[in-house]
């Protein structure tokens, strides 16, 4: 099976309708959308003109089987997250100014000073509210965890973490506890991808713990328990795409939109 996945578009319509395209010419199976739908960044994005929050979700509900949530769906959701990462909300934080919920937070939930405001009818926020924090799919022989980040806070709206490897170790425990060899997130912005091996996959893993960053192009898993984290699709200042998971060959794919070449790592 091939599954392309998609993470971070930030309402970026025009590149979510050019990965689109390119998705169709990959002949994926499906498409699985790791969230971020909203949460234009003005200070960043280079498409003010284009963005639009609507036209992408319509795009996501048409074409992708499974979609998840994001730390920007949940802020301009005024939601709370699920899955914490030891701390709780008060009842008034959305009321709270941006500096009372750094000080509250401790800098561990981010404020989003630099995210638009985004409109959306009831419909599409019926969509967003439904949606899942994480996804655990049988895919080919074994099962893959897909989520925006990782555990315990699969949304990243709680979370201080930029690929430290003993931060991860929580993450890989849920793995093996619900059967996972491979789990897929997206959040990081990646120009590429970033790939974790599990601590007991040999010796390298347990040397440089912590996310390995690659190009754009093909990588073999190599059957390894691992963590891969993918590419943005927004146009936020970094070279953007998206992904392709190929269960038959073990090995996941980062497509650039802008050349779409492939090469062997």
């Amino acid at each position: 099976m091939r599954i392309a996945i998609i993470s971070d578009i930030h309402e970026d319509i025009e590149s979510l309708k050019k990965a689109l395209i390119m998705i169709e010419r990959e002949k994926c199976d499906q498409i699985i959308c790791l969230g971020d739908i909203l949460g234009f960044p003005f200070l960043r994005a280079r498409y003010e003109k284009t963005r639009d929050a609507a036209a992408c979700i319509d795009l996501i509900k048409k074409n992708c089987s499974d979609v998840l949530l994001g730390n920007h769906d949940i802020f301009h959701l005024k939601k709370f997250p699920v899955h914490l990462n030891g701390f709780h909300f008060p009842d008034d934080w959305y009321q709270l100014s941006s500096h009372e919920k750094d000080a509250l937070s401790n800098g561990k939930v981010w404020h989003y000073a630099d995210d638009c405001q985004t409109i959306l009818d009831e419909n599409d926020i019926l969509f967003l509210n439904q949606l899942p924090e994480f996804l655990i799919k049988k895919v080919g022989s074994g099962n893959v965890l897909f989520s925006h980040f990782v555990y315990p806070s699969f949304t990243a709206y709680v979370s201080t973490f930029y690929g430290e490897g003993k931060k991860l170790l929580g993450h890989f425990d849920f793995m093996h506890q619900n059967d996972c060899k491979i789990s897929i997130c997206g959040h990081m912005h990646m120009e590429g991808m970033g790939i974790f091996n599990a601590p007991d996959e040999g010796f390298f893993s347990q040397l440089f713990p912590g996310f390995n960053y690659f190009s754009f192009g093909e990588r073999k898993i190599k059957n390894k328990v691992c963590t891969i984290t993918i590419p943005a699709l927004a146009d936020n200042g970094q070279v953007n795409g998206f992904a392709i998971w190929d269960s038959n060959n073990q090995s996941v794919y980062a497509v650039s939109l802008n050349t779409n070449r492939r090469f062997i790592l």
